[in-house]
């Protein structure tokens, strides 16, 4: 059954336009400041600039959900559960946390994003919108990006990594991120017919070029993947469950004979032992970048205050917060304990992750139950959760506000909630 008034399109270009702004404004530096790194800086009293850039989007899609607030409320009964559980658990972080002005600050922008993705489903909605703008815009930043590279290198490479490229971004991993997520979309759309083959193979060859000057062997891990079980969905090369269930065993037995091989030969390997081939493939060492003695310190830290955390986002807060004994001896100032996962139990304990990882499980349940019906948007989707989960192995962006990531899982999972709040047999709407 449509939902009220699904043909109205008097938004379509005001949705688009901030669609466009809030993720360029998520993957560009703080304050649109180019010329230094104002992250620590904005960490507890944030920039008039960024409230200039974030405020006013916010608002216009408060006024769009109100006006649409029909459907919206129709979308709004599907949302999944576990996301309106982790925005209350946040709330409730207000009552223990350290830094509470930053908490509220920062649930604001929580609460904002879902703002937007809300109101970019309740108006002028088409099924493909979001995967198709999400793909333009990417490619967008990603060309920027390499001309900033050449034009002004100075902003657009980072020396202490090799000349890696940042581009117009506000990292080197932003960039990758970016690039990655916008090679396996280019590769879905010519996967699912929406784009013809030249075009496509060139924008993922393009792509892939900047992943690799770009020096994010996470985001490229990511791709590795995501992006060959999404081609064999659409295109497989025999039937699908005939290839899972002989690729299945045939792994099972490499992983048996291997093991068997190593136990007889070497005894019980040791951890670099087994991290350290998987380390070297992504041209990493076995510490993976100084990550696990980050990791090791803020586990020092979670298990301080296991069930309840320090409070939402009042961790990483630059000087005089409570993070910098754990990167003094490190890189002096991080602003992420590059692992989505312990920042989320640090800063919301133990309860916080399970809401978390629920969210991300829940949203796959229903990505996989809209796959009949919705093929092509419900397997982008999908796509991107496992994208994210991976990411966020030594990536955090899990829960974190305006990082482009987490608003494209936000957007992700309110577009699964438009298509179950409509009757999927009628793919007209």
């Amino acid at each position: 059954m449509a939902l009220p008034a699904d043909n109205d399109t008097r938004f379509s270009w005001l949705l688009i336009a901030v669609f466009w702004a809030t993720l360029a404004f998520a993957l560009l530096p703080d304050g649109l400041d180019w010329a230094r790194d104002t992250t620590l800086e904005n960490a507890q009293q944030g920039s008039l600039i960024r409230r200039l850039q974030w405020m006013s989007p916010f608002m216009i899609c408060a006024l769009i959900v109100w006006l649409r607030r029909g459907v919206a409320w129709r979308v709004v009964r599907h949302v999944d559960p576990f996301l309106l559980l982790f925005v209350g658990w946040a709330i409730l972080s207000l009552g223990w946390s350290d830094y509470p002005d930053v908490t509220v600050r920062k649930l604001v922008l929580l609460i904002g994003t879902l703002l937007i993705a809300l109101a970019f489903q309740v108006a002028a909605w088409r099924p493909a919108r979001l995967r198709q703008h999400t793909r333009a815009c990417l490619t967008a930043v990603v060309v920027a990006s390499i001309v900033a590279v050449f034009v002004i290198p100075h902003i657009a490479r980072v020396a202490g990594y090799d000349n890696a490229w940042t581009g117009i971004t506000r990292s080197k991993n932003h960039l990758g991120m970016a690039a990655g997520l916008m090679m396996v979309l280019w590769m879905h759309g010519f996967a699912i017919g929406e784009v013809r083959a030249l075009p496509a193979l060139a924008w993922a060859a393009l792509a892939a070029l900047t992943l690799i000057m770009a020096r994010n062997a996470t985001a490229l891990l990511c791709v590795v993947a995501v992006l060959p079980p999404l081609w064999l969905f659409f295109r497989p090369v025999v039937s699908l469950r005939r290839l899972f269930l002989r690729s299945m065993l045939a792994l099972a037995a490499v992983i048996v004979s291997t093991c068997f091989v190593v136990l007889v030969t070497y005894g019980v390997p040791g951890w670099r032992d087994i991290v350290s081939p998987v380390a070297n493939a992504v041209g990493r060492d076995v510490t993976f970048t100084g990550r696990l003695e980050i990791w090791r310190l803020v586990y020092a830290e979670v298990v301080k205050h296991p069930w309840l955390g320090t409070g939402f986002q009042a961790f990483w807060l630059g000087a005089g917060g409570p993070a910098p004994w754990v990167t003094q001896d490190l890189y002096g100032g991080l602003w992420q304990a590059h692992n989505g996962y312990l920042d989320v139990v640090n800063e919301l304990g133990i309860s916080g992750l399970l809401l978390a990882l629920g969210f991300w499980a829940n949203t796959i349940r229903r990505g996989v139950t809209l796959l009949p019906a919705w093929r092509a948007e419900a397997a982008w989707v999908l796509a991107f959760m496992v994208f994210l989960a991976i990411a966020n192995i030594a990536e955090s962006s899990f829960f974190r506000p305006i990082h482009f990531m987490f608003l494209l899982s936000i957007h992700a999972s309110l577009a699964l909630a438009r298509l179950r709040a409509i009757d999927p047999s009628d793919e007209s709407q």
